[in-house]
């Protein structure tokens, strides 16, 4: 049988609610024997991590969910398979001359300006995630203001060439040092920045040292203790 990033089934809409959504609630669309990439040219109701809104301009953006095959796999390994993700997006954007970085955990930039984004979500049974969820927004033509766009790629044909890229690296081995080549495209990584405490409101400086295989952040504060924290705990401030 061939493997079943070969086998990627194609669903393509004009306009959705949410490519996420869409994908939950329709299970029976799904591709049996492989990936399932289901892309809008326009989302009414996107959204990011913890429920933040995703804004678009009408068909001029990359919007795809893709929706694995059934598999199993631990909890520390979906951190690990996102970061491989991004990953894959990221140097393909930069094979193409795009200079971008990624901000922990789930966003896009270029030039200091969000360029896109990265939602994983999955199923889980007896402790093992069983389906897994890659939502991806990029401006690609157009962007709303204050944020980055690609000029001069196409967005015609984007979406199936990276579907293709992701689904083939995501059933290949993770390599040993992917959250190293990870932490290193992160936007001010190993440099003093700015964070929010989630719960208090508090504003400190630290530096990201760290990156553990469940997707937590070590912070380095300026007394020169490490905090140990996960993404919804603090707000990493740019600019």
């Amino acid at each position: 049988m061939p493997p079943a990033s070969s086998q990627i089934k194609h669903i393509k809409f004009s306009e959705l609610p949410s490519t996420q959504a869409w994908a939950h609630a329709n299970s029976a669309q799904w591709n049996p024997v492989g990936w399932t990439a289901i892309t809008a040219g326009a989302q009414t109701e996107g959204r990011g991590s913890g429920g933040t809104h995703w804004a678009d301009i009408p068909h001029s953006s990359l919007l795809m969910t893709l929706v694995s095959p059934a598999l199993k796999w631990t909890a520390s390994y979906v951190f690990v398979r996102h970061a491989q993700a991004s990953l894959t997006v990221a140097e393909w954007l930069e094979s193409r001359g795009y200079a971008v970085q990624l901000k922990w955990p789930n966003d896009l930039y270029l030039n200091g300006q969000k360029l896109g984004g990265f939602l994983t979500e999955a199923y889980w049974q007896g402790g093992m995630c069983t389906r897994w969820f890659l939502g991806i927004g990029i401006n690609v033509t157009q962007a709303p203001e204050g944020c980055a766009w690609l000029p001069g790629l196409e967005l015609d044909g984007m979406a199936e060439q990276l579907a293709a890229l992701l689904a083939s690296h995501l059933e290949s081995p993770v390599g040993s040092d992917v959250l190293d080549r990870y932490a290193s495209k992160l936007l001010g990584w190993r440099q003093l920045n700015r964070f929010r405490d989630r719960s208090t409101g508090e504003t400190f400086a630290a530096t990201p040292k760290f990156l553990s295989p469940d997707g937590r952040l070590g912070i380095q504060l300026e007394h020169g203790s490490v905090r140990w924290v996960g993404h919804k705990e603090l707000e990493w401030l740019v600019g």
